[in-house]
């Protein structure tokens, strides 16, 4: 394996997570040692003074005692305070006048006297025992003996005895070895439970991203010819779970906005295969021979007429591409639906006296509480779809009779309702009306166009976040509904 590969692992989310449990884990252990190696260090100190203590007083207490016991020609003076019946291994005693004369010591210390510190002298004011740590030369010790003293002195003045101050010591090496072999110890459970921890953490953290990992695989495998495949969903609501559902959302996108893709090329291809191919026909049908002026005139306003057909084409077929993808509108506005009607009904109107069909517009008034029509977005897009359901309602509807195009606010959206009194849709066709090139086979006009404007409008109406619905009325003719969500502005107006 390569040095790269290695530095690699090393900045991979699975390492980083591991050694930040590992140091979590190593902080706290650490901190949990030095605590409980404190609190036991001070445990073994001071319960070795407390046995120093407890020394001193039993001392103290038998002199007491063997005073008690002298006959009464002994007792015209105060005792003099001894030490030879007392044998306590490990143990150095010694007797000071409360001058700080020496009076007896312990056979262990031959010749050696314990030494006398100034906040030693002391005790003799407070009456309470000091305790202190000699080392070295200080002891006066031979170099074989104990190196560390820990040293008591404690005076003592009652009537049957002469004053006194009490030493007591004892060598500090038995502390010293506990708390070093504590120490050892320490050291060796530490890094093992820091061993133990890395290799815990290395695999908590591979178990935990594990779930990543598998959707890394299977995302590799996603290309345009399996754009259906989704990742298999975890169980449980936990976080891979929510990747997991993210992920396939965002591939269900992707899905959509490339279907969309795939259908706008097939649609271009298939319509502007038409009017090209009229145009290419008669270009060729020119050339074939000499033409008169009158027919070159002819043949560019047939050129004039197919290019403008192929401009509506492709716009049409731009803004469905847009509406499928899902892309949001560029640029919104406050738009008055009130206008946009009464601007679409100028437009259609010569088509609609051509056809010898009324237009009757119905405008929404503003309510009680000031709420006019106004919606938020796009005004051309908004005025092609009005525009759209009037023509289509003008051409089915018969001679002399009305297309009614309704505005009115209900609840938080605007309604445009346009109305013919026209044959209906056939129920069987009804839920495919707004399919793009869908034509309802009833005679020639019926099926003139591209049948895109159906598609459009609901294209138009999904980017405005509405919807646009059709319905066969009652009393005969069919009903389109353009619903819109109400702007901000429009529950402002007054």
């Amino acid at each position: 394996m390569k040095p790269s590969r290695y530095l690699q692992h090393f900045r991979t989310l699975r390492f980083r997570l591991a050694l930040l449990y590992l140091i979590v884990f190593g902080i706290i252990q650490t901190g949990l040692c030095l605590v409980i190696l404190n609190a036991r260090e001070r445990y073994l100190r001071e319960d070795f003074d407390q046995r120093l203590v407890d020394r001193a007083e039993t001392m103290v207490e038998a002199i007491s005692v063997r005073a008690d016991q002298v006959t009464a020609i002994e007792r015209r003076q105060r005792t003099e305070p001894r030490l030879n019946p007392f044998r306590f291994p490990g143990y150095y005693f010694q007797i000071r006048a409360a001058g700080g004369a020496i009076r007896e010591r312990s056979r262990n210390l031959l010749k050696v006297s314990l030494p006398l510190s100034e906040p030693a002298r002391e005790s003799r004011s407070t009456g309470r025992p000091v305790l202190e740590t000699i080392a070295g030369q200080a002891t006066g010790l031979p170099v074989d003996g104990p190196q560390q003293l820990r040293l008591l002195t404690l005076y003592h003045d009652e009537p049957d005895v002469q004053p006194f101050i009490l030493q007591v010591a004892a060598g500090l090496a038995p502390v010293e070895d506990s708390i070093a072999e504590l120490r050892g110890l320490f050291f060796v459970l530490v890094p093992a439970g820091l061993f133990l921890a890395a290799v815990a953490s290395w695999a908590l953290a591979r178990r935990s991203l594990a779930p990543i990992g598998e959707i890394a695989r299977q995302a590799r495998e996603y290309t345009a010819a399996h754009l259906d495949r989704r990742i298999r969903t975890r169980p449980g609501g936990d976080e891979a779970a929510e990747l997991t559902r993210v992920v396939n959302g965002m591939l269900e996108r992707l899905e959509a906005a490339f279907r969309a893709q795939e259908r706008f090329i097939a649609d271009a291809s298939h319509e502007l295969k038409t009017p090209l191919s009229v145009v290419l026909a008669e270009a060729q049908i020119l050339l074939q021979q000499e033409r008169t002026i009158e027919e070159y005139d002819q043949f560019v306003a047939s050129i004039q007429d197919q290019l403008r057909q192929l401009v509506r084409l492709v716009d049409s077929l731009l803004t469905l591409a847009r509406a499928d993808a899902g892309f949001p509108l560029a640029q919104t506005q406050p738009v008055s639906v009130n206008e946009i009607v009464m601007e679409a009904v100028e437009r259609c109107e010569p088509l609609a006296r051509h056809r010898e069909v009324r237009l009757v517009p119905v405008l929404a008034p503003p309510g009680e509480d000031g709420v006019e029509a106004i919606v938020s977005g796009d005004p051309s897009l908004l005025r092609a779809v009005v525009d759209n359901l009037l023509r289509n309602a003008i051409r089915y509807s018969p001679v002399e009779e009305a297309v009614e195009i309704e505005v009115r606010v209900g609840g938080d959206e605007v309604l445009v309702a346009v109305r013919d009194n026209g044959p209906g849709i056939p129920a069987e066709e009804i839920d495919r009306v707004f399919d793009r090139f869908f034509h309802i086979p009833r005679g020639e006009e019926a099926v003139q166009g591209a049948g895109l404007g159906l598609a459009i409008a609901r294209g138009v109406a999904t980017l405005h976040h509405g919807s646009i619905s059709a319905a066969n009325q009652l009393g005969g003719g069919c009903e389109f509904v353009l619903r819109l969500p109400l702007a901000a502005a429009g529950r402002a107006a007054d």
